[in-house]
């Protein structure tokens, strides 16, 4: 018997058993194509072999873990490419496991935990994707364009030890579950995922943006509130503004298996106002509809979106989701467009920004002095222009976080918005418990809301409860697979908290990458709390160089952290790495 070390690609096909029973001769005779033409090539061009075939799958080894992902992701690439052009029933998708470890060859055959976890993890990937273990991941850091989705520390079956399991995501691989039959197919879950892209501006006034952008807004927030339905978060999908994507385009980038487009064309106080709802995996249209209205009945015209959107999709609604599906965040068409201007505003997060974000928020609670929601985002404003010190007088800001929050949830006590509101003044507080309950009722309240989740593990993990932090980071970056960047700083710093310092790096080094300076205190941080202080010195050269107005002194003010101690040792670590 003959040992040593290799990485082990494990794929099966997916739904093999039945396109067996409806074509056991077409199916096969696919496979083997399949086999032929594109798998059997890539491991040859990538220095591996096959050393087995398991009917519907097969296991290779190659001695390099580049060589190993990279014809993963090339095999997985090729087959979607080729599944393009056939019927859904006649397509083949795999999951693939990899891992790296050491192997046992006897007689041509390989065996070992090498080959068993990466059988193991092979499960854990979407059709189509490719799951990795930890060990083989640490192998791959800044050595390939793949990038990876942590799922956490995973028991296996008959494997003593849990592994950590990552999901790969790369242009043109699936990094989550592909959807199911039927009008609620969807990808991870029962329920149909809905993205709705922002709506075209058919105006000659650039100015009128921000009307289509709040009807965008308005759908996805007020969608988002059926219990049956996920909804794309805003983020990713208006990462589409002004981008042509046909629809399958779409639905692969957010793994959604619906989209909503739209466009607003006003004249006046006349609208126009156009919709239509495609699937995604078809292209099909099924439905669209043309609107000309008066302004004043723009609610009406989104009342009757959403209520034809969940018809349209099959959702059971409850009473209550019947009931959220009227416009709730106010019926002033004045209070409507300044809200809607400071929301735009609030999404560019600086103290200009939402210097200008409150002050149209002011200005549409004059309009409409008991809306819930315009008071909810007037405290979220509030509270992180004190936490940022933002403001001239903090305390006053906070104050008037708390008392929005609180005015908020008198008018609608479940105005998730509002919730967080109170959760992020909790924290700034350092009441890290009722901040991290207050979050929890959030999430409870909008379990799709990406950022809320975000946000909550910022608060969990200064609660000091950085394995929760991880799961609520992971989940805010699944929800929005297009996340903005600060989601990788949230979780490189729950990563920090929790001991990960391997995994801390490596999403840190993203979220730098992303937002060049940003990141870098906890890098920083990192390499000081493994002692490695040559380069702690180095990343804080670096962090100097992208924010030369950056002192330790300012930076703790924004550390809410229940442990006075780690903060004092944190401190510490950032001067003796060289910041003032």
């Amino acid at each position: 018997m003959e040992r040593r070390l290799a990485a082990i690609i494990a794929a099966d096909m997916v739904g093999f058993s039945s396109q067996m029973q409806a074509d056991e001769t077409g199916t096969l005779t696919r496979l083997k194509q399949v086999h032929a033409e594109l798998i059997a090539p890539e491991v040859s061009a990538h220095r591996g072999r096959i050393f087995k075939t398991t009917g519907d799958g097969f296991l290779a080894e190659f001695a390099s873990a580049v060589d190993a992902l990279n014809c993963a992701v090339a095999i997985q690439r090729a087959i979607g490419v080729r599944n393009m052009s056939l019927d859904q029933r006649e397509q083949s998708l795999f999951r693939m496991g990899l891992n790296i470890g050491d192997i046992i060859i006897d007689d041509g055959d390989v065996y070992g935990d090498g080959v068993n976890i990466a059988a193991r993890l092979e499960p854990l990937a979407p059709p189509g994707g490719i799951a990795v273990s930890g060990a083989l991941r640490s192998q791959l850091w800044n050595k390939v364009e793949a990038g990876f989705e942590p799922l956490g520390r995973q028991q296996l079956k008959n494997i003593a030890e849990a592994v950590d399991v990552y999901r790969v995501t790369a242009k043109d691989v699936p990094a989550h579950d592909a959807p199911g039959t039927g009008p609620a197919g969807r990808r991870g879950s029962s329920r149909p995922v809905l993205a709705i892209l922002p709506f075209d501006n058919m105006s000659a006034d650039p100015e009128q943006d921000h009307l289509a952008d709040g009807i965008t807004e308005d759908l996805i927030t007020t969608l988002s509130q059926i219990g049956h339905l996920s909804v794309v978060s805003r983020n990713s999908a208006f990462t589409f503004r002004n981008r042509a994507a046909s629809a399958q385009d779409v639905g692969r980038a957010l793994n959604a298996r619906f989209v909503v487009t739209g466009s607003l064309r006003k004249s006046g106080n006349r609208i126009r106002i156009t919709a239509q709802l495609t699937d995604t995996d078809t292209e099909a249209h099924l439905w669209a509809a043309r609107y000309d209205r008066d302004l004043e009945d723009i609610f009406a015209v989104q009342d009757e979106i959403t209520l034809t959107i969940a018809t349209a999709l099959q959702v059971e609604l409850t009473e209550g989701e019947q009931a959220k599906l009227r416009y709730t965040t106010t019926d002033n068409v004045a209070a409507w467009t300044s809200f809607i201007r400071g929301l735009s505003l609030f999404r560019t997060v600086s103290a200009d920004t939402y210097r200008q974000a409150r002050r149209c928020f002011e200005e549409a609670l004059d309009e409409d002095p008991n809306s819930a929601q315009i008071h909810a985002m007037l405290a979220c404003v509030h509270a992180i222009e004190g936490r940022f010190y933002w403001t001239a007088d903090r305390d006053r800001s906070l104050h008037l976080a708390k008392e929005h929050a609180d005015r908020a949830l008198a008018v609608a006590d479940d105005n998730a918005d509002a919730w967080g509101a109170l959760g992020y003044w909790h924290m700034c507080e350092r009441r890290l418990d009722e901040s991290v309950a207050a979050y929890g009722r959030a999430v409870e309240l909008a379990p799709d809301h990406a950022d809320l989740h975000a946000l909550y593990a910022l608060a969990l993990t200064f609660a000091e409860k950085p394995d929760d932090a991880v799961r609520e980071a992971q989940t805010a970056m699944r929800l929005n697979p297009l996340d903005p960047g600060w989601y990788c700083g949230v979780l490189g710093h729950a990563y920090r908290y929790a001991g990960r310092f391997e995994d801390a790096l490596s999403i840190l080094s993203e979220y730098n990458r992303q937002s060049p300076g940003f990141g870098l205190v906890d890098i920083v941080l990192t390499y000081a709390d493994i002692g490695d202080m040559e380069k702690a010195r180095c990343y804080a050269k670096a962090l100097l160089a992208e924010r030369p107005d950056f002192t330790v002194a300012n930076w703790a003010l924004t550390q809410n952290c229940a442990n006075a101690e780690r903060l004092a040792d944190d401190r510490q670590s950032l001067v003796k790495a060289g910041l003032p």
